[in-house]
């Protein structure tokens, strides 16, 4: 990973998918903005907000990316002979390495909520059993592959999470036998061989060609060729073109994000446009320092950002939404989540559950 996308541009990544996500959650529908009639959206129009709301649901895709990236990263390193450990113990030690946090956060907001009455427990069911399995499921993360109910709405990207880690070491041996771009050429053609619709925004399926794409980057330095590509021999001009082509890619696909049919071409929206806006990043916003250092500073905290920042926007809404204004809004949640994580991590380190954690890993080695 040190030649192509780096640990600090992964971290970086994160950061942005995270600030993309929250946006997409505060704005992604009609229905949302109309509720809350005291946002100011100036200089902008409400329906433009909502443009880019809906166009941010790419924060998605991007968190696939890198997944894609760094567990192939992960695997080709597992496969030297001195580092070596079955495929099986691999699979395991980055479920646990993946899991852990999100079972900490769960169990304890089923806690919390459970204790100030915001748990509504007949969305699991109308019996004792099917309200403790429902509960039991979702804080496992396993709701999102069962379709069931769950305590929190973007929960359910941890059944895609789980599903992208089992599924790496088939995917690793295509690729290797095969070659990426057969590997993607599949994912898109199977869908629609078998004649199976979009299967929707929650669906790990819909996020697969993006996920191998990262995988694919990974396996042939792709990163690193686009650096070096040389569209003419005038370095000054080549780094013009290089910028104005990345740039119109990333405004094309704000343009365009709901003008393409997304169950017809759905990875238009979640392979085409990221990866425009991944190389942008990486080629050009990355260069900010300071940009930079924010950006890897949210990524550290991403997972529980995410794992906490619709409770925030829900539960202390009189709060959030009193900011007003339609950047000010998705800000506060942003502030108050990172003070969320923090607590979080001292309650992890404290309690002894990160040794526990460790320990763990350590015995599956």
């Amino acid at each position: 990973m040190e030649k192509g996308l780096k640990k600090e541009d992964s971290a970086a990544l994160k950061g942005v998918a995270i600030l993309l996500m929250i946006f997409h959650h505060c704005y992604r529908s009609e229905e949302r903005i109309a509720a809350h009639p005291e946002l100011i959206f100036a200089p902008f129009r409400a329906g433009q907000i909502l443009q880019v709301g809906l166009y941010c649901k790419i924060c998605v895709c991007i968190f696939a990316f890198v997944s894609g990236y760094g567990l192939l990263y992960s695997y080709r390193k597992n496969q030297q002979e001195s580092l070596r450990i079955s495929d099986a113990g691999w699979v395991k030690h980055h479920l646990l390495s993946t899991l852990s946090g999100f079972w900490f956060i769960s169990f304890l907001s089923c806690i919390l909520l459970g204790l100030t009455g915001r748990i509504n427990i007949e969305r699991w069911g109308n019996t004792r059993v099917k309200v403790f399995l429902g509960i039991f499921s979702d804080c496992l993360g396993l709701s999102g592959l069962f379709d069931g109910k769950t305590l929190n709405g973007s929960w359910w990207y941890m059944g895609a999470a789980v599903t992208f880690i089992v599924i790496l070491p088939i995917l690793a041996a295509v690729i290797k036998r095969f070659g990426g771009f057969v590997c993607i050429a599949l994912i898109f053609l199977l869908p629609r061989v078998l004649d199976i619709d979009f299967l929707g925004g929650r669906s790990p399926y819909s996020f697969l060609a993006v996920f191998a794409l990262g995988a694919v980057f990974c396996e042939y330095g792709l990163f690193q060729r686009i650096e070096m590509l040389k569209v003419v021999k005038n370095e000054k001009l080549n780094e013009g073109i290089r910028f104005f082509i990345l740039l119109l890619w990333v405004l094309a696909g704000l343009w365009s994000y709901k003008r393409v049919p997304i169950s017809q071409y759905w990875e238009y929206q979640f392979v085409w446009i990221p990866t425009g806006v991944i190389l942008f990043c990486k080629e050009y916003l990355f260069r900010i320092t300071f940009f930079k250092k924010i950006l890897q500073y949210l990524g550290k905290h991403s997972m529980n950002i995410w794992l906490v920042h619709t409770f925030v926007r829900d539960h202390l809404k009189e709060y959030v939404w009193s900011a007003r204004h339609f950047l000010l809004v998705p800000l506060v949640i942003l502030l108050i989540s990172l003070v969320i994580s923090y607590a979080v991590d001292i309650l992890k380190k404290y309690s002894g559950y990160d040794n526990l954690i460790q320990l763990c890993k350590e015995k599956m080695k």
